[in-house]
């Protein structure tokens, strides 16, 4: 019998015999249905209601990842229709990385009171060696906290701390795995003290198995797609090597800048760990149309000439519609992917007061990931030796972006940009030994 059978049997099979049962022997007292059955049956029937409502919801969980609905939809929904069962503030997901060594903060979702929880839990790594994780990762048993507080006083971590100042004061955590390989956790996470009860770790597993089935499938087809595509980005990026680490820093850079907005607290309706997570993964195909750009124009060593520059910017729209495709492939299977990417190759050019290219968009008609992708694109080629110019230092590199403020720049973006300058320097210098001088 798999988790989902016993789940099933768990929560219809032995409500209904239980109902049978009591029914037969209260009518064996009482040779009949009297008032005192009713009043005993009630709250058996109120249970009865209880788990079937679990058990359709369970049904709709597995017709939407039928449907192919993207994870966050499916978790999304799991956090909006499951709190009536399970006592929940903040949903968490950590996936493991570098062969099961590490662990990773890959999704969250909360409360609106928690609503900055998510933002500060993405990313954070840990080696699962070194935290308590790793027996529920290698042997697959659940864990209760009941009082986060006093468990980790010993445990000063990052993530630790995050959720204490957040007011997490308990916590169920459980393996997610796929044909009994573990993939990696799943955090249930409650703001109330001692609230989480043997009950709810049964329910939890059969509800993480339909978890794990629709991360699994949601990151094999973004996987499989997300590496042809970057692939083919590098071997662009390859035929010229001066542009050497380009598309780690620009990367780098593009999610540094995201993460400064959000902290600063602009664009708080767009800014979101999805925003950041699509910012890191498209910001390196910013120019993946240069694969269709002739080699004699694009490795010129020096300045291009008119009619060569427009050919070179026809490498937008070769982009664009290498994504597009892509985009329209995948939309077969009810799926989407791959607008974020479209947006910021076609928008990464133009400029804020509608002197750029290809459309001339101006101000917020460009897409953010856009503006962001731009201001991270071009301090890294000012700051980066070309045949047709010196490499600047990071002072000269800054100087230019505030210059370029309201002009080629969105104006917020700068601001924060200046405001954040030590940290983006410590950024850039962490680059520096790789940099070609």
């Amino acid at each position: 019998m798999n988790k989902t059978e016993n789940g099933l049997h768990k929560y219809i099979t032995e409500p209904i015999n239980h109902l049978i049962n009591n029914v037969l022997n209260i009518e064996k007292q009482n040779n009949g249905i009297s008032h005192n059955v009713k009043k005993e049956l009630n709250p058996v029937i109120r249970e009865l209601e209880s788990n079937i409502s679990k058990l359709d919801k369970l049904v709709v969980l597995i017709e939407n990842m039928n449907r192919k609905i993207s994870f966050e939809g499916i978790l999304e929904y799991i956090y909006m229709n499951f709190t009536e069962f399970i006592p929940y503030s903040h949903i968490g997901i950590a996936l493991l990385k570098e062969e099961g060594k590490s662990l990773e903060a890959s999704y969250g979702i909360s409360a609106p009171f928690l609503s900055d929880l998510p933002k500060r839990m993405m990313g954070i790594k840990a080696e699962i060696s070194s935290t308590s994780l790793e027996n529920i990762v290698k042997n697959g048993t659940p864990r209760v906290i009941n009082d986060l507080k006093t468990y980790t006083t010993h445990k000063n971590t990052e993530y630790n701390k995050i959720l204490l100042e957040a007011g997490i004061k308990s916590s169920i955590t459980l393996p997610l795995k796929i044909n009994d390989k573990p993939i990696g956790i799943i955090f249930f996470s409650s703001t109330e003290k001692n609230i989480y009860k043997e009950e709810h770790i049964v329910f939890l597993e059969t509800l993480s198995s339909s978890i794990a089935l629709s991360l699994n499938k949601n990151i094999f087809i973004d996987e499989m797609l997300y590496s042809t595509l970057l692939a083919l980005t590098k071997m662009a990026e390859a035929r010229d090597e001066d542009t050497g680490d380009h598309l780690d820093r620009m990367t780098a850079y593009a999610v540094k800048i995201s993460e400064f907005l959000m902290e600063d607290r602009r664009f708080e309706d767009i800014i979101d760990v999805s925003f950041l997570k699509n910012i890191e993964r498209f910001s390196p195909m910013h120019d993946i149309g240069k694969v269709g750009v002739k080699d004699g124009i694009l490795l010129k060593p020096g300045r291009l000439t008119a009619e060569e520059y427009d050919e070179m910017k026809r490498h937008v729209a070769y982009g664009v519609e290498v994504l597009r495709s892509a985009e329209s492939n995948i939309a077969k299977l009810s799926y989407s992917m791959f607008q974020m990417g479209i947006e910021i190759v076609e928008g990464h050019h133009e400029k804020w007061n509608g002197t750029g290219y290809p459309g001339h968009k101006s101000g917020r008609d460009i897409p953010l990931s856009a503006r962001i992708v731009a201001v991270a694109d071009v301090f890294d080629a000012l700051t980066s030796k070309r045949p047709y110019k010196k490499q600047f230092s990071f002072d000269e590199s800054f100087n230019y972006m505030v210059d370029e403020r309201g002009s080629h720049f969105d104006p917020e973006i700068i601001d924060s940009f200046i405001r954040h300058k030590t940290e983006f320097y410590d950024l850039y210098m962490s680059f520096e030994s790789n940099r070609q001088a």
